[in-house]
């Protein structure tokens, strides 16, 4: 049963879309707080900067997840998901000298969470290639 719920596409895009939102609030009202427990040089604007970027990538996320998914629309969304972990992978390479212990946890944590949601996203899309 479970496994069928994570393989419907429209239940992974609107789970997206939730922790998207989620994660773009928190960012927005956390981020001087977060930037200064990750230990990194980088000014909190950056984290604010992701936060809004979350936002309307929410909306994308909710829009798709309410309609059947378009083959392009779930491309876009492999390609922006690809590119949030491999930038968050760079973050941690790039910073490892001056980020805290948590630091690290937090953005190699939410690189993995994305990561996931990649993954299921995928399957999603072999669903849609071989329905098409």
């Amino acid at each position: 049963m479970m496994t069928h719920v994570l393989r419907n596409p429209r239940f992974v895009y609107r789970f997206d879309a939730a922790a998207s939102l989620l994660m773009g609030v928190a960012l927005l009202l956390l981020a001087p707080t977060l930037t200064q427990l990750a230990g990194w040089r980088l000014p909190s604007t950056f984290l604010f900067g992701v936060g809004l970027f979350l936002l309307p990538w929410s909306a994308f996320n909710l829009w798709v997840g309410l309609k059947q998914p378009v083959l392009g629309a779930a491309l876009v969304h492999l390609l922006v998901d690809a590119a949030w972990v491999v930038g968050s992978v760079l973050l941690v390479v790039m910073h490892a000298q001056e980020l805290t212990p948590l630091g690290t946890a937090l953005l190699a944590g939410q690189a993995f969470a994305v990561a996931g949601v990649l993954a299921l996203k995928a399957v999603g899309l072999t669903s849609l290639r071989t329905a098409a």
